[in-house]
């Protein structure tokens, strides 16, 4: 089964908004895309990427973190095996103002991570805690609070709050405006589709998909033994479509995605019945990286049925 969209508690994704934005007004409210350097120099935290050979590192590491509630006082071979076995790929120590980043980390992916201990270091309520962040963790999956609002945070914080919310209202859902976007801000298109689905229209139920290319097996690997790796919902789509699974958009997609690998992978309709049992249309158009197939749809309208005599 995919992993869904996480749901931030109302009053804490209020919070976090309100954090975001003063952080963005001390910062002059800058033009995407958002300097993580200077984020980082505001709040005083400095970034080091580590090695797993590196064991007077991990050692150093070792004396300060916190894992799910146990502190690490062994050996760097205690650490090694944590980033290892365990799967650490970031971390952030905010007594010695500090965030470690896996070096093995793509670069594609830094930015996001770097934004996601920002959060925890900038909202009062997880200060007090280090976090260490494995791969489930970094994705919308995670099943700690504090995971999935360090999550949210960084969306906010990297696509500039209020201000991406608006631009995209102004743009068709398509990948030429997705690709855009993701260059303006300086974010990766599936970064850009996952805060599209939640701030295009809030009254246009949609939803996003990450995972498998049919034709191709070695695109979307991360979606494991499944066919979708990621299936991001908008709020309306929770509440009045929130019985429709990822395997019956994933069917959806199959029956007009292309054989090609990479760039716009075509576009359908489909049938999804709502929460009171009616057929309701869906345009769907899917495009392909490389490494995952990605899928947005959106509602049109009630279905019609068209009778010829």
């Amino acid at each position: 089964m995919a992993n869904e969209d996480p749901r931030v508690d109302a009053f804490a994704a209020a919070d976090i908004e309100a954090s975001i934005r003063r952080l963005l007004r001390d910062l002059g409210n800058p033009e995407p895309p958002l300097r993580l350097e200077d984020v980082r120099a505001l709040q005083k935290l400095d970034l080091t990427y580590y090695s797993k050979a590196d064991l007077n590192l991990l050692d150093e590491m070792a004396h300060r973190v916190t894992l799910a509630g146990n502190r690490i006082t062994t050996t760097a071979r205690r650490m090694f095996d944590v980033v290892t076995k365990a799967g650490l790929k970031a971390l952030i120590v905010p007594e010695q103002r500090q965030i470690y980043i896996d070096e093995e980390v793509v670069d594609k992916k830094r930015r996001f991570i770097q934004a996601h201990e920002i959060t925890h270091d900038l909202l009062p309520w997880h200060r007090s805690l280090l976090l260490g962040d494995n791969e489930e963790s970094l994705s919308p999956r995670c099943h700690q609070e504090m995971e999935a609002e360090a999550n949210f945070g960084a969306r906010q914080l990297i696509f500039l709050g209020d201000r991406f919310t608006t631009e995209v209202r102004d743009h068709a859902l398509d990948w030429k405006a997705l690709q855009k976007l993701s260059k303006d801000y300086g974010n990766t298109i599936t970064t850009t589709l996952w805060q599209t689905v939640h701030c295009w229209d809030a009254a246009v139920p949609a939803f996003g998909m990450i995972g498998r290319h049919p034709y191709h097996r070695d695109i979307g690997v991360r979606a494991g033994n499944d066919d979708v790796a990621y299936f991001i919902r908008s709020d309306s789509f929770a509440q009045r479509f929130g019985h429709v699974t990822d395997a019956e958009t994933y069917s959806a997609m199959s029956s007009y995605v292309r054989r090609s690998r990479r760039g716009p992978m075509g576009e359908g309709r489909c049938l999804f019945t709502d929460a009171n049992g009616d057929a309701c249309e869906f345009h769907l158009t899917s495009f392909c990286n490389g490494y995952d197939l990605l899928t947005m749809g959106h509602f049109v309208g009630p279905y019609r049925r068209v009778i010829g005599f």
